[in-house]
């Protein structure tokens, strides 16, 4: 059954075959959230958990930064990707980065694991933090991701709204609605 789970130490030794699937297959996507899982296997994920939670509850982000949520895609109890759901948006989040951010496993992409995450994190954005629509973006030259944006779009509602230029690059901006049609 695929859902979305706080992080847990329940899940571990599927994180820790994803981190080694993420070093072996890198991305050009690939988001800040693999990076952290990388440098978190060092300590046996002890900071990670408690660092989460500080972003969750908004303690002692950096100067710019919102509070946000880190979500686990799980299928049949194994790791497929992650969930990063901003509370709000500041000026450079709405040009680049959005609410939800995500990262799926290598060996799970194209299997519409984005699609039905971004649905849970849809549903979990309004049900927990009040969201109504939310603001995805993601880089040109990402297609698989924007062809997930758009059709979650065309099922919940929303609109495609005019790219940005963030360093160099140009971003997708999508608004879909929480609640779907």
């Amino acid at each position: 059954m695929l859902k979305l789970v706080l992080p847990t130490p329940k899940y571990l030794d599927s994180v820790k075959n994803a981190i080694a699937e993420y070093q072996a297959h890198p991305s050009p996507f690939d988001i800040q959230v693999v990076k952290i899982m990388i440098d978190a296997q060092k300590d046996n994920f002890k900071a990670y958990f408690q660092d989460v939670e500080n972003k969750r509850l908004g303690i002692g982000l950096p100067e710019g930064y919102v509070p946000n949520t880190t979500l686990w895609l799980i299928d049949d109890d194994q790791y497929i990707g992650s969930f990063d759901i901003r509370h709000g948006l500041n000026d450079y989040l709405m040009q680049n980065g959005g609410h939800i951010a995500y990262q799926i496993i290598p060996s799970a992409r194209r299997k519409g694991y984005v699609k039905a995450g971004l649905k849970l994190s849809l549903d979990y954005a309004r049900k927990n933090l009040g969201i109504g629509k939310a603001l995805l973006t993601c880089n040109f030259d990402n297609v698989a991701s924007y062809r997930a944006m758009i059709s979650v779009m065309r099922e919940c509602g929303g609109e495609e709204i005019s790219p940005s230029i963030i360093d160099g690059h140009q971003e997708h901006r999508v608004w879909i609605n929480t609640l779907p049609k």
